[in-house]
């Protein structure tokens, strides 16, 4: 029977009490960083970039130029809830209604032009736009928000693979010459150059590429910590760490990749959650169903992550933010640590978010984590991902894996209503997921 629909629990007030110490220190590292960039690129003027989540910002770190992700800002906007405004903006401006809402949303605070409203006063003037080419959309809507800015705007293209193969993730890590094939990466590194010197023109700096060389090496050391946060939460009943906390943690160290303190965070990380499990701790006393988050994170509505345990004793133990830091990060190498970028970057996106790479990694990690069903998310207004995503529910459910589908947006709140979402997971925790 499903319970009575109560709103899911804010994101910055639900279950305190089980809250990992070092969520707050994420959290706080994360303030820390944005006043120090607001100092930097707003108060002092400094020459920072705006890039996508899928681009090599490891170059820019290793120059010691802030940098902004796009994707990283919509979901800040949709955290505040401030993105029905923005949307609303869209709409009156004439931008049709399927445009990708979450690249598209940053671009809004721009053209709103408001800075007491935009999270963080708003984003000032880049030196420049970094993206990556996908779909049919990526280059045209940072093409118009270049423009806004009157700022130049880069773009890394990458050619397709020629083969496919089901196990990626046993072989991203140290097979990644075969697994990506070798002129997939000629050709990146040769883009990435070309990133390197027209960055370097207009930013004014150089790039220290043995730098570059200890700042990837630090990556797989925090990628190392994740895959063993990644093995205690999956072999552990109950589970130790609710969502929200293993988004917060892991996309900390994620965005500040390459620092020594994403390697300090992520070793005091998996130390909570060893202490944890030695304790047997669970955030879920009645746990019986074990559920897969499946794309990109409900950034408006975290809690929503945790409104079934009370209910239905369901709990959402795995996103793809988990693991992905260890699983398609990492990338062991002696003397070419460009090239090993390139190989971090050049299928990042289809890794996470097209079949058959998606599919088949999610199942590895349904096994894994014990999982009875997934949630999916198909996001509205972004064709690539949503046919991918397709795809990918139908392989899951061929193998056994019971998949809801929600179509919804991860930035845009208005999509949402928020009890008729919880009367759907709660029916499909009854119907299709046996404990």
């Amino acid at each position: 029977m499903t319970a009575a629909t109560k709103p899911s629990p804010a994101a910055d007030t639900e279950a305190d009490g089980d809250r990992l110490a070092a969520t707050a220190r994420a959290r706080d590292k994360q303030k820390s960083w944005f006043k120090d960039f607001q100092h930097r690129a707003i108060e002092e003027g400094e020459p920072y970039v705006i890039a996508a989540a899928v681009s090599p910002h490891e170059i820019f770190h290793a120059m010691d130029v802030p940098l902004v992700t796009n994707t990283w800002y919509s979901s800040i906007i949709a955290a505040k809830r401030l993105s029905p405004h923005y949307f609303d903006l869209m709409d009156r401006l004439g931008y049709h209604h399927d445009l990708p809402r979450y690249l598209s949303l940053p671009m809004m605070t721009t053209l709103d032009g408001n800075p007491e409203k935009a999270p963080y006063g708003g984003l000032p003037r880049p030196a420049l736009i970094l993206d990556r080419l996908r779909g049919d959309y990526a280059q045209r809507i940072t093409a118009q928000w270049a423009g806004a800015f009157d700022c130049p705007a880069f773009y890394l293209d990458t050619p397709s693979q020629t083969r496919l193969v089901p196990d990626w993730w046993n072989h991203a890590q140290r097979n990644w010459e075969w697994l990506y094939e070798s002129h997939r990466l000629d050709y990146q590194v040769e883009q990435i150059e070309a990133l390197i010197g027209f960055s370097e023109g207009v930013l004014g700096r150089k790039l220290n590429r043995d730098t570059l060389a200890e700042e990837m090496h630090r990556i797989n050391e925090a990628g190392e910590l994740a895959a063993e946060a990644r093995d205690l939460i999956a072999k552990a009943r109950p589970c130790p760490v609710a969502l929200p906390d293993q988004l917060t943690n892991v996309m900390a160290a994620t965005w500040n990749r390459g620092s020594q303190w994403a390697v300090d965070h992520m070793r005091s990380y998996v130390e909570e959650i060893q202490q944890r499990v030695d304790t047997g701790y669970g955030i879920c006393g009645n746990e019986k169903v074990r559920l897969l988050w499946i794309n990109t994170g409900l950034w408006f509505n975290t809690g929503f992550y945790r409104a079934f345990e009370e209910s239905h004793g369901a709990v959402f133990v795995w996103s793809m933010y988990t693991n992905f830091f260890s699983d398609g990060y990492r990338k062991y190498f002696d003397d070419d640590p460009l090239r090993a970028l390139a190989a971090r970057s050049i299928s990042m996106n289809e890794q996470l978010h097209l079949p058959p790479w998606m599919a088949g990694w999610i199942l590895e990690q349904a096994e894994a984590f014990g999982a009875h069903g997934a949630v999916m998310l198909t996001p509205q207004g972004d064709r690539l991902s949503a046919y991918g995503t397709e795809i990918c529910r139908t392989s899951l459910e061929k193998a056994g894996l019971p998949v809801l589908e929600l179509s919804a947006s991860m930035v845009d709140a208005r999509l949402w209503d928020d009890a008729e979402m919880q009367r759907q997971v709660g029916a499909f925790i009854d119907t299709r997921c046996k404990a």
